[in-house]
Parts: structure tokens; C-alpha cells; sequence
């Protein structure tokens, strides 16, 4: 084993490592190592004979991206800058929409006015008025469900659902806003904000009905997470607006993403004023349960929107047994699990304090932050992908035989376009082609 970092790494002269060197520092084979080089991840020269040198700084930075990738298990999916967007910034202090910071606007600001400012509208494009009630669906369906068929008919009262006229867009925005309201609340749409019609709908007092105004405006958008990415993918096509919304709301459906604030309101309906809340924590940690709500992949101290929810909760609420709670529950929780609460806490608390129905935190995400971010992407949305390709050659192999011929070219095509196969399309023994090998980090 050759251990490239033990070299002076202030020498401006690069150091090479044979073959066999190399190979054996990264722990792979040759037939690996020279894969890599044909990626273009690591530079080799020529050595003596017909030996080549390979770059030690090279094999020293490839071999830490391994290392990190198996730390985590998995090439992660997550993390990295992938699509420009003008619309949030993702700051320690919380979201910033066109400049603003959301914990400032949820002080006073509603979401139409949030809608406003992230569509850039020159005119109030609230303006207008109501589009019609959806038409009628099956009984039975949940908030969800019901949402979904109720845009999937929207071309049924809107000619010009398939617009992409930039102006046009943002009144569709604000009618679908309201169409989409009516359809989760099983109303009718109307000019009412929309806080004011969750507020009515669940038959809630004026406090809550102002902390139903402030969850709405803090979730209104966060930048590319999986159900706003999923949408922007969509409309990145020229999807017409419901479509692209059909396509967010079709994320949002799974259980590790609409799903979590259910979780969170699943172990606080354990909180009681008599609760022993050490207790009840310390059983989930013994048993090496995770703590729903604590935690977030990108705010890695402090989420801003769970703490100015809160705030807003116990500032207003002072009289409430469980809300005086609270505070200890936080504290706890960081003592024990070392994470402080995130959104989906805070919105299963103001559930639990005004008695909310179980879909009503999740309703919140869903009117604010899978309609707002409506992409101006000028290119399909078209990532690549860097799989493990062995099953392109086990699968050629039976096709360069068989009546797919056409198939196994297209495949090998492919395969020297994306991966620089080294055997060019003869037959691939596996070892030899770098198709086959592990994907580089």
C-alpha cells in the first residue's frame, strides 16, 4: 500500500505511481484504475517501455470522494446546486423569497401577497375573480385524492389551461390557488384569503386562524426540494400549469415527504399535561427510534421557520396547557437526540393546539409550496445518470446473439458515448470493460 499523502505536499513537482501503485492505494483492480483514467479522473503520462505514470494528487482525491461515498452508503442525491432559481434563497436565518426573508413576512403577510412577490407580478393577479367549483368526485377521497382529480378536470372549465404566456401564468396561478383550495377544503372557491377559508373551515378562533396565515407564508416555497423539483421537471417541458402541479403533488404523496408532519403529530399525541415527557423521549431513544420533526438535511442548526411558528404559537397562546409545554419538549428533545425542531414540528403543534384535523398540517404544505414556484427553465429539466452498467453487458451478450441486434448496438452505442468503453464493442468480458465496473465516485 502506498501512501500518497505521506509525500511533501508543498513540492510543485507532480509525483506518479505506477499501475500496480495505484491500483493498489484506491483498492480496486487495474482493470478499474485504467477505467477511471478513461473517465478523465485521473492524467496519466508515459513512463518507461510502454508503461504509463499515474497522478498521485488524482489518486489521493479520487480515493476521498470513495471513501465518503461509502461512509454514506450510497452515491447521494441530495446536497449539491443542480438548477438556478430566482425565486428562494436558502439562508441560516431561513427561505429569503426575492429578498425578503420569510420569517419577517410571516409576521403580517398573507399568501396571496407571498404568491405575489414570488411571481414577480407587476398587477395583482388576485385581482380576478373566483374560477368555478370543482366538479363532483367520489365521497370517500382524501384532502390529497381529492386535489389531484379536481386539477386533472381543470382543463374542463379553463380554455386556455395549456397557456404559456407569462402573463397569463400568473392569473392561472392565482386561480388555481383558489381552485386548489376548494378542492382540499371540499368548498367552493372564493376571493376569501385563503387562510381566512382554512380558518372557516375548520371552525378555529381568530388566533389560530393567524397562525394558519404564518405556517402558509413560511411554507410557501423552499427552493428545489423533491416535490418543487418534480414540478419543474414537468414544466421544464412546457407541461401546462396543472400538469406540472399533478407532477408535485404526486411527490409530495409519498410517505418520506408528505407524510411528516403525521409522523410528528403521531408521537405528540402522547404529550399530555401530565405526560412525563423525559420519559416518553427517553423510551423512543432507548429503542433507537428517531424523533420525527427534530432534525433537517439543509438547515444543519436551527430551522428559522419552525422557530418563528412556534414563537407565534406561544406568544398568542399563553393560556394553552400544551403549548406551555412546549418549550420543555424542545429542550429535551436537543438534550437527547442533539437536533433542535424543524417545520414539520412546528405545524404539528399548531394542529395539536387548536385541534386541527389530522390532514391539516400537510394541507398547509400543499396549497403553499407545490403552486408558487412555477419554473421560466428555457431547457428541459434532463439530468444523466451514472449507473453500474453490468447489466448492459450481460443483457448484450444474449441480444448480439439473438433477434435484437439492433438493440445490443444501440446498447454498446450508448455504452461508448456515456462510459468510453475500453473494448469498443467487441465482446465484453466483464473485467475488461469499464461499463462493468464500479461507477467512479
Amino acid at each position: 500500500m502506498i501512501n500518497v499523502d505521506k509525500y511533501n505536499q508543498c513540492m510543485t513537482k507532480p509525483i506518479y505511481l505506477s499501475a500496480r501503485e495505484a491500483a493498489a492505494e484506491l483498492g480496486v483492480q487495474p482493470a478499474t484504475l485504467y477505467a477511471y483514467v478513461s473517465r478523465g479522473l485521473i492524467s496519466s503520462v508515459a513512463g518507461s517501455g510502454k508503461r504509463r505514470r499515474y497522478d498521485a494528487a488524482d489518486v489521493r482525491r479520487l480515493k476521498g470522494r470513495r471513501a465518503a461515498e461509502d461512509h454514506s452508503g450510497t452515491r447521494p442525491l441530495n446536497g449539491d446546486p443542480v438548477l438556478e432559481t430566482e425565486l428562494t434563497l436558502i439562508s441560516d436565518d431561513g427561505p429569503v423569497y426575492r429578498g425578503r426573508l420569510a420569517t419577517d413576512l410571516a409576521e403580517n403577510s398573507t399568501l396571496e401577497t407571498v404568491a405575489t412577490l414570488l411571481w414577480g407580478s407587476e398587477e395583482d393577479p388576485f385581482a380576478e375573480s373566483a374560477p368555478e367549483k370543482p366538479p363532483a368526485l367520489p365521497p370517500g377521497l382524501r384532502p390529497l385524492d381529492r386535489l389531484m382529480m379536481a386539477l386533472a378536470a381543470w382543463p374542463l372549465q379553463d380554455r386556455a389551461a395549456y397557456t404559456q404566456a407569462p402573463k397569463l401564468l400568473q392569473i392561472k396561478g392565482a386561480a388555481l390557488l383558489r381552485y386548489a383550495t376548494a378542492a382540499l377544503l371540499d368548498t367552493v372557491p372564493v376571493e376569501t384569503p385563503i387562510h381566512t377559508q382554512f380558518a372557516e373551515a375548520y371552525g378555529v378562533s381568530a388566533s389560530a386562524k393567524n397562525a394558519i396565515r404564518a405556517a402558509l407564508v413560511l411554507s410557501a416555497d423552499h427552493e428545489l426540494n423533491t416535490s418543487a423539483f418534480a414540478a419543474r421537471c414537468a414544466a421544464s417541458t412546457r407541461a401546462p400549469l396543472h400538469a406540472a402541479l399533478l407532477s408535485g403533488l404526486g411527490a409530495f404523496a409519498g410517505p418520506r415527504h408528505g407524510a411528516a408532519s403525521d409522523r410528528v403529530a403521531a408521537w405528540l399525541a402522547e404529550v399530555t399535561p401530565d405526560t412525563d415527557i423525559e420519559a416518553v423521549l427517553a423510551d423512543r431513544l432507548g429503542r433507537g427510534d428517531t424523533l420525527p420533526g427534530f432534525g433537517h438535511s439543509v438547515y444543519r442548526k436551527r430551522d428559522p421557520r419552525a422557530d418563528r411558528l412556534l414563537d407565534i404559537l406561544i406568544r398568542r397562546e399563553t393560556g394553552n396547557p400544551f403549548v406551555q409545554r412546549l418549550p420543555q419538549v424542545v429542550n429535551v428533545a436537543h438534550d437527547l437526540f442533539g437536533q433542535s425542531p424543524n417545520i414539520d414540528f412546528a405545524l404539528a403543534a399548531v394542529q395539536k393546539t387548536y385541534d386541527l384535523p389530522r390532514d391539516a398540517g400537510n394541507d398547509f404544505l400543499r396549497r403553499a409550496g407545490h403552486r408558487l414556484d412555477r419554473p421560466r427553465a428555457r431547457a428541459i429539466c434532463r439530468p444523466r445518470a451514472d449507473p453500474p452498467a453490468r447489466g448492459l453487458c450481460r443483457g448484450a451478450a444474449g441480444m448480439k446473439r439473438g433477434r435484437m441486434a439492433g438493440q445490443f448496438k444501440a446498447a454498446i452505442s450508448e455504452s461508448l458515448q456515456s462510459h468510453g468503453c475500453l473494448v469498443r464493442g467487441r465482446n465484453c468480458r466483464r473485467r475488461r470493460c469499464p461499463s462493468c465496473l464500479p461507477p467512479p465516485p
